[in-house]
């Protein structure tokens, strides 16, 4: 009887989740119907002028490209973290440097396709849209599509790529409401861009099964959301081309008039050439950017932690393991992109209150010492190839996460340090063999420094051991470094 009565109730239970899950549902569908309805009675308004004119621009410009790949440089790393000599290594000098390269601002605008050719229809909706959720590096976020309004790719060429298209295109509505969504996240979590193609490709990935099909909608979700995307072939294999001003290392690129677009989605293959369209979009798309101003904003719910012991001193840093996990997911890029990252607000706040009693009276050079001496005997040193098998560059965050870190994690980190604790302009140095920080001491005078933009940045090298402000290893003293800005 007890066990009746358990059946029953869990039965019962059930029935009124099931019915208050339809409830929230049927009020989602409602409001998605009333917007549906809107974007069909006006649906020029929602659906660029440009689309008829890209299709059968799809289906007649393309041309091979060949592609290249930026190798990352790999420098001969010491096995043993180094150890500074004073008597030889702290000769004060002037060092000359090789000039940062800026930007190109002036690329050459592609071909632009500004005429209407034909009348796009939508189509009508008869089968019940479905709801899924997608994992946003830990966090469940909805989206909604109708199952049997997906398109199909079967082969690729120039045609059924642009059939693809044109069926999305025809089911506007249902995709510009998903664009929304995907734009909301995007400001919701303070997403760069590459976390809005994280978003697009999770979305993709649960949407269609097939690897082309996936990378046809995210192209077509950039697209309608303003970038300057390409989509290109090699054989039965598409690829997403993403232009960046920023270079990236270890993926295949072509390049076109004066801008590197790199290959995602099946970037792990090998083509030699590529296919791809002559031509873009719209005439203001986005540039798409790997450049991080700030951490997103991830919820918290998995969180790691890490003891820090300096100074004999204890700390526990505390790890958004949504966030590390974006941090991982970025493509090798130029170091000024780890460099610009800064650190989290609650390390932040953990680390000032190791640091702020060993300040007190200190000036800013001698503020800068401290750190370096922290970095240097507090984060034990290894090289990449002994923790990751491969060259890794990681951001400030990733170099107080993990065990080991070498010369240019240490120096990310050592330049937001600087940059928190003192407010003073740094700039990083990257030698053939070596990477390290250099810092502004205005009205200073004694050290190795670099003269750059009329400023003196002295040398902080945060991996030999004992370094201080203004020494440089006798093995540097030779060397012109390249220097990062940011």
């Amino acid at each position: 009887m007890k066990k009746l009565t358990w059946i029953m109730f869990i039965i019962l239970t059930g029935n009124t989740i099931q019915a208050q899950t339809d409830s929230i549902f049927d009020a989602y569908y409602k409001e998605f119907e009333v917007f549906r309805k809107s974007v069909d009675n006006d649906f020029n308004r929602f659906k660029s002028q440009n689309d008829s004119a890209f299709l059968k621009f799809l289906e007649q410009t393309w041309k091979e490209f060949e592609v290249f790949r930026h190798t990352q440089p790999e420098r001969p790393k010491p096995k043993e973290q180094p150890m500074i000599n004073e008597k030889t290594d702290s000769t004060q000098q002037e060092l000359e440097y090789i000039v940062p390269l800026q930007p190109d601002a002036n690329i050459k605008k592609e071909q632009m396709i500004d005429s209407e050719l034909k009348e796009l229809k939508p189509v009508s909706y008869q089968s019940r849209i479905i709801a899924k959720y997608i994992d946003v590096f830990g966090t469940s976020e909805e989206i909604y599509y109708y199952p049997d309004k997906l398109p199909h790719l079967d082969i690729v060429n120039e045609k059924s790529i642009a059939e693809f298209y044109r069926n999305l295109a025809s089911n506007n509505s249902i995709w510009i409401y998903n664009i929304m969504l995907f734009e909301k996240i995007k400001q919701t979590y303070h997403f760069n861009d590459w976390g809005y193609y994280m978003v697009i490709k999770k979305a993709a990935e649960s949407i269609f099964n097939l690897k082309n099909e996936q990378t046809l909608f995210i192209w077509y979700v950039f697209i309608k959301t303003g970038y300057r995307v390409k989509v290109g072939f090699d054989n039965n294999t598409l690829y997403l081309l993403l232009p960046s001003q920023q270079e990236l290392y270890n993926i295949k690129y072509l390049s076109e008039n004066g801008l590197q677009f790199y290959l995602f989605q099946n970037e792990n293959s090998q083509p030699g050439q590529l296919k791809t369209y002559q031509g873009f979009y719209k005439d203001s798309a986005k540039i798409f950017s790997f450049t991080l101003t700030g951490l997103p904003r991830i919820s918290d719910v998995r969180t790691e932690s890490r003891d820090l012991n300096y100074n004999q001193k204890n700390i526990n840093l505390l790890f958004n393991r949504g966030i590390m996990d974006f941090l991982n997911s970025y493509p090798q890029c130029a170091l000024n992109i780890y460099f610009g990252l800064p650190i989290s607000v609650s390390n932040i706040n953990i680390l000032d209150k190791l640091f702020d009693p060993m300040f007190q009276g200190k000036t800013s050079r001698e503020k800068v010492d401290i750190l370096l001496n922290s970095i240097q005997n507090a984060i034990a040193y290894q090289t990449d190839q002994e923790q990751f098998g491969k060259e890794r560059y990681m951001f400030a965050e990733e170099c107080l996460y993990f065990p080991y870190s070498d010369c240019e994690d240490r120096s990310a980190l050592l330049g937001q340090l600087v940059k928190h604790f003192t407010g003073l302009p740094a700039i990083g140095l990257e030698f053939p063999d070596h990477v390290t920080l250099a810092v502004n001491f205005p009205g200073e005078e004694q050290g190795t420094y670099i003269l750059f933009e009329a400023k003196r940045y002295f040398i902080c090298d945060p991996t030999y051991i004992n370094s201080k402000s203004g020494m440089l290893p006798i093995n540097l003293k030779d060397e012109k470094p390249k220097v990062i800005v940011f």
